[in-house]
């Protein structure tokens, strides 16, 4: 891979866009470019740009203070710009596409442009290929090419003096990038986050499990009781259909019987109605019929005017009688007849007449028959009386006397009177015919009454028995229907949705006891009350949580053994990194006794690694903020969780004797002598690790010119491996150039580019 393009714009004094166009490799030997002009004129810029684009965060090694100082901050001629881009052009040599199934594998691909863009409002983007990335991923594939972000592949003037004055630990980066090992020790940073997040990870599990485990449990015994409740009710669906439906067909078969007995009771009643209705009806007509009976009652009281009024003639017959016989008696008394008791017999006479009278009293108040003819009887005693008294009185008269005719007047009267008399005898005895004959009559219409009288009386009683055994009926059958209306309520309430099927069941499944069916469904209600109420939707929250549970544990044990499988992963980086460390140190060793000697022309120099013990590096208090801070806490945390782990390399010590003197610290060396130390262990780490490119950013400004030239021919013996551009002000470096660029300061403040290719100049001047 080599260096073939690099595109600045924005960035700092380079406001234009600018292209620093790098030749390809020549046979087995890289090209080396240089970068030369004015102090102040913006080449070190370029050392920053290449920086910045390879995703360096330290505003202090970028010479700024906020990460806006990088965009071009404008000038009296040219304003501000609202952004920075840089973009580095690397070529993959030895391939020509995308290999299959790799698309994201950018070491597959033919070229890569990595690039970066700042905007002022503090947006940053990373670019891979036009993609956007993120830094991590440009860190891992610089790794992975070799490429060192913080050490040598930006080498600053700066640099020459730190990798002395550094601390062990700090040297020791510097190592890991010479041993290329930094592709592991962040996939080792990755692992250990990735141990650490995952420890994380398991113990949220853990916990949650912990929390979910008592629930669980507890909505498993819901679900278990939801399901004695959901078989108990079954059994109360089933039993309660049967029960209702052996209740319902109980009631609707007595309501059937009742009513076809109530049916029977009806047409026996109508029968009997019928009949009544009749029997009434006859009866009525016979009451019309006795209503005839008045007539008996008018020949009644004809006979008993008749009566009255014979009585009547008879008393004024015995009237005119009497008065006769008073007459002829006194006559013959005064005429022939000895003196009489006339007074006495006048005075029984005056009695027997007002005795008639009083009959006449009796006569005309009498309401009956047998009265009438009881009086008429006593009337006829006294009339009979009334003769003898009057026998008493006549005696035999002289014979002129006996020829004396009686009063003519009153024998009139007495003849008219006896006449009428006859006449009124003759209609009583045809109005007592009548009367025996009506009453013979009214007697059998009488019989007749009250015969029907009592028929009627038996077909009432008849009918008010049906009534009273209709109205029996009727209340039972309403006591069923109103229990079959209650039992259909009730079915509402406990079985809405059954109602229809019990109501339509067959006989077959009607329960043959309904008072243990009863005591049954007794028995399950109670049981429901003890299981309780259960949300129906505890099943599903059990699915759920038990879902969840189950995700987690299964999520636990992936968790465990990505752990295990990182914790091998670890362990397999760190026998890597203890291989590659172990041979990086040694090839480093020879290498930097070989560079220092050339440029010292002899004297030792050699790396010392130092150890601790992973406890001894636990306890280690370091407040900075790089990146090794943070794999070493992610170590620390790796420790805690039980990760077995050798002495750990903690930093570098630098050794190192010029000709000639015995030096046992090495900041006892002249500022020179630093110098060339550090430009020797440079060298040693780029030709053990060769990085596809380098920039050299004035490394050679504290070498006089005889060590320039050793170190030209050191940077020109390591050019066969890797690409280097560097900025310099010495002659002999320029002098290894294929390329030199000028770079100028423009009136306007922008830096300005300017560029030669050695061999092109060579032909021009011959």
């Amino acid at each position: 891979m080599y260096l073939k393009r690099v595109e600045i714009q924005g960035f700092k004094s380079f406001a234009s866009k600018v292209a620093f166009e790098f030749n390809e490799p020549h046979g087995a030997s890289r090209s080396i470019t240089a970068i030369v002009g004015p102090n102040g004129s913006g080449k070190s810029n370029f050392a920053d740009a290449v920086r910045w684009v390879l995703g360096e965060q330290s505003m202090k090694t970028l010479r700024g203070k906020k990460s806006e100082d990088v965009i071009f901050a404008g000038s009296d001629k040219r304003a501000r710009l609202g952004y920075a881009e840089v973009a580095v052009h690397l070529v993959n040599e030895g391939v020509a596409a995308v290999a299959a199934g790799d698309e994201y594998d950018w070491m597959n691909v033919p070229e890569l442009v990595i690039s970066r863009r700042l905007y002022r409002e503090g947006d940053g983007e990373y670019y891979i290929n036009g993609s956007r990335a993120r830094l991590s991923d440009i860190q891992l594939l610089l790794a992975k090419a070799h490429f060192g972000q913080k050490t040598y592949t930006v080498i600053g003037q700066g640099l020459i003096d730190q990798i002395l004055l550094v601390s062990p630990r700090e040297r020791k980066e510097f190592f890991d990038e010479a041993a290329g090992v930094k592709e592991y020790q962040l996939k080792r940073h990755q692992a250990l986050l990735k141990l650490h997040a995952t420890r994380e990870n398991i113990a949220q599990a853990e916990n949650l499990l912990q929390e979910i485990e008592p629930r669980l449990r507890s909505l498993q015994r819901a679900v278990k009781r939801l399901e004695e409740r959901e078989a108990v009710e079954e059994r109360l669906r089933e039993l309660q259909r049967n029960y209702y439906g052996t209740v319902w067909h109980d009631l609707q078969m007595r309501v059937g019987e009742l009513t076809v007995a109530c049916g029977g009771d009806e047409k026996a009643l109508a029968e009997i109605r019928v009949r009544y209705d009749a029997m009434l009806a006859q009866l009525h007509k016979l009451e019309v019929q006795e209503t005839q009976s008045e007539v008996i009652i008018g020949l009644q009281r004809e006979y008993e005017e008749l009566s009255k009024k014979r009585t009547s003639l008879r008393e004024e017959e015995l009237r005119l009688k009497t008065a006769l016989e008073v007459s002829r008696v006194r006559r013959e008394v005064r005429a022939e007849w000895a003196p009489l008791p006339l007074t006495k017999i006048i005075d029984e006479l005056e009695e027997l007449k007002v005795l008639q009278h009083n009959f006449s009293t009796r006569l005309r108040a009498a309401t009956s028959m047998e009265t009438v003819t009881e009086i008429l009887n006593e009337f006829e005693s006294l009339s009979d009386r009334t003769e003898q008294l009057v026998k008493r009185l006549q005696r035999p008269a002289p014979e002129e006397q006996r020829e004396e005719k009686p009063d003519p007047k009153i024998q009139g009267q007495l003849d008219d009177l006896q006449e009428s008399v006859l006449l009124i005898d003759g209609e009583l005895k045809s109005l007592s015919e009548k009367m025996h004959a009506e009453s013979h009559r009214e007697q059998q219409k009488k019989s007749e009454f009250f015969g029907v009288q009592r028929q009627l009386q038996d077909e009432q009683r008849a009918m008010h028995e049906v009534e009273q055994r209709l109205s029996g009926r009727k209340i039972e059958q309403a006591k069923y229907e109103t229990r079959l209306e209650s039992l259909r309520e009730e079915m509402r309430m406990e079985i809405p949705h059954l109602i229809d099927d019990v109501c339509a069941a067959r006989p077959a499944e009607i329960v043959a006891s309904a008072e243990q069916a009863q005591r049954e469904l007794f028995t399950l209600k109670h049981q429901l009350e003890l299981i309780g109420g259960i949300d129906p939707e505890v099943t599903k929250e059990f699915e759920e949580t038990n879902a969840r549970y189950t995700f987690l544990s299964e999520q636990l044990g992936d968790l465990s053994g990505a752990l295990t499988n990182t914790e091998s992963a670890i362990k397999n980086f760190d026998e890597v990194l203890k291989t590659r460390r172990e041979e990086a140190l040694t090839t480093l060793n020879v290498l930097f006794q070989e560079f220092f000697a050339t440029l010292f022309r002899g004297g030792t120099a050699k790396l010392v690694p130092i150890y601790v013990d992973p406890r001894d590096e636990l306890k280690q208090d370091d407040d900075s903020e790089t990146e090794e801070d943070i794999e070493e806490a992610a170590e620390e945390r790796a420790e805690a969780a039980g990760v077995s782990r050798e002495p750990v390399l903690v930093g570098i010590d630098i050794q190192a004797q010029p000709p000639g003197k015995r030096i046992k610290d090495i900041s006892v060396l002249s500022g020179g002598e630093r110098a060339m130390t550090s430009v020797a262990l440079l060298c040693a780490i780029m030709a053990s690790n060769p990085s596809p490119f380098v920039v050299l950013d004035e490394v050679d400004a504290a070498l006089d010119e005889a060590n320039s030239v050793r170190y030209a021919d050191i940077l020109e013996r390591l050019a066969e491996k890797t690409q280097f551009i560097v900025i310099t002000h010495n002659r002999a470096t320029m002098a290894k150039g294929d390329i030199l660029y000028g770079v100028t300061m423009g009136e306007d403040g922008v830096s300005q580019l300017l560029s030669v290719k050695f061999g092109e100049a060579e032909r021009w001047a011959k």
